[in-house]
Formats: structure tokens, sequence, C-alpha cells
């Protein structure tokens, strides 16, 4: 049994040691992240590892090891039994070490959002000037619920899903906030819910928006959404026009979308309990601000 165990954990650690042998481009690309952010955030989990251990208790497979099988569940999102069978460890290690490290980091300060004006301030002070803000909402879509059904049905995807609020900063590269709601919910009361626009509209920042925050102008006056036509009512040149200048500027946020989608646990059916879903939403978000900033 001991000649086993320190089998799997040499077969582990070899397929470690070959991820990390990467170039930084196909780093990247096999884990959704610079080697730069992997890094940082490795160094505060080894700090909390050691924390855990330091009265001389099992390591387990240890701190590398544990990120690794957590990044690849977020960037590829298999079945815990597969990778598992992959790395040669059972489903409860993998599953252990996932959540480990999606609480660990959660309780970081570097991770956790703050309210929008300091999250435009800590973007200024490392030269990121926000003008104005990009809004979007992206569902994704879950399993069916055992309960209250109805609250996640999503009329537009006509399944059941839940929401991501992301707000960026008018470039696109600072993600400033991230808000989940259930899949019925309206774009326009997520956006109240998250309690940014009374900021927003303080500071005298703007924000361009599509037409699913319909009514967002009585509580921000800056704010900017397309023109829609009605039965009645044919868009003008100059509308067109405007909408097209309006779609321009917001296609950076749609960028936005896609490379968090590249974690596969933040765009595949998601399988999991919706009671943590925030603190992987939370985590996406920042290893996406660390890449562009480092």
């Amino acid at each position: 049994m001991q000649i086993y165990q320190k089998q799997v954990k040499k077969n582990i650690q070899t397929r470690v040691e070959k991820l990390l042998n990467l170039d930084d481009a196909n780093f990247k690309l096999h884990t959704g992240m610079t080697k730069s952010t992997f890094f940082k955030l490795l160094d505060y989990l080894t700090i909390e590892f050691d924390k855990c251990h330091e009265k001389g208790s099992n390591k387990g497979i240890g701190v590398v090891c544990r990120f690794v099988l957590a990044v690849t569940y977020w960037r590829e999102y298999r079945p815990m039994r597969q990778m598992g069978l992959d790395y040669d460890v059972s489903k409860s290690t993998i599953c252990d070490s996932i959540k480990w490290v999606e609480v660990t980091l959660t309780k970081w300060d570097e991770i956790k959002f703050d309210d929008i004006k300091a999250e435009i301030q800590k973007a200024e002070s490392k030269g990121i000037v926000v003008e104005s803000v990009i809004g979007d909402v992206e569902e994704q879509p879950i399993e069916r619920p055992t309960i209250n059904q109805e609250e996640s049905y999503s009329g537009k995807k006509k399944r059941h899903t839940t929401k991501n609020q992301i707000i960026t900063n008018n470039e696109g590269t600072r993600i400033l906030n991230c808000y989940n709601a259930i899949g019925k919910t309206h774009d326009y009361q997520m956006i109240k819910d998250s309690n940014i626009l009374p900021t927003l509209e303080e500071m005298k920042i703007g924000g361009d928006f599509d037409s699913g925050y319909q009514g967002i102008q009585k509580e921000l006056s800056n704010a900017v959404i397309p023109f829609k036509k009605s039965k009645n009512h044919e868009l003008t040149e100059e509308e067109k026009a405007y909408n097209k200048e309006l779609s321009r500027r917001r296609i950076k946020i749609e960028n936005v979308n896609r490379q968090i989608k590249i974690f596969r646990i933040m765009k595949d059916v998601y399988r999991n309990h919706m009671n943590r879903y925030d603190e992987k939403l939370t985590i996406m978000c920042r290893i996406y601000n660390f890449n562009h900033e480092l």
C-alpha cells in the first residue's frame, strides 16, 4: 500500500511538472491564466497551506498539486472521476483539493471585490483610467433544480439558467464588479440589486449598456442604451448609426465574457451545488484582472 501511495504521488507530480515546463503561450492555453497569475495565486496558497500544516500534520498531495487539480477542473470541467483516473488519485482527493483552493482563495483580500468606488480607485492607482463602464449579463445553463424550478427558468433561453453580470471599465481591461442572480431575474433588476448605480451617479461616471437595461437612465443619467424599433416606428439612419457605434464600444465586454468562458466551468451546464457558485465567479473574474495587470 505504501509503495502504491508513493507511485500515486509520483504520477501526479510528473504531470504537474510537465505542465509547469510549458512555454508561456501553451501554459495559458492549458490553464486559462498566465504563469505570472498562476504563481501569484500559488504564493498565497503556499503561505496558507504552510499555516495549516505547521504542526506537522499530513500534507497529502501538496499545495502545487492541489492547485493544478483545481485549475484543470475550472479549465476543462471534466467529471472528478475522470480526473482521478488520469491523475491516479481518488475522486474525494480531487474534490477536497478543489474545495480547499476555492475556499482559501476567496478569503484573500486581493480576490474579494470591494464596492464599485473602491474598485475604481484601485484601477486608477494602477494607471487604469475609468471614464465610463460597460455592463453586460450572460446566462449559463444549470441542471434542473429539484425545488423552486420556476425561479431559475429563463424565458429567453427556455431552460434553467443562472445569470452573471459583469461590469468593466470602458476599455474592457479590468472587471470592476460581478454579480450573480437566478435565471428569471431581469438585467435591469440585477444592476439595481448590485447597488452600484448610486455610486456611479455620484461619481458622474456613465456607462454603455444593451437593450436589456431599459429604464437604467432613470438612475444613471449618463447611461447609454440602444434605440429599439417598434411596430409603428422603424429606426432612422441616424439611430442605426448610433446603435452601431454603441455596439462597437460594447464589443470589448464580449471579449471579456469570452475569456471568462475559457474556464468551462463558467460555460458548460453547471453541475455543482449553487451555494458556492459566487466563489467560482469571483475567482475567474479576478484571474482575468491578474492576467491583464501582470
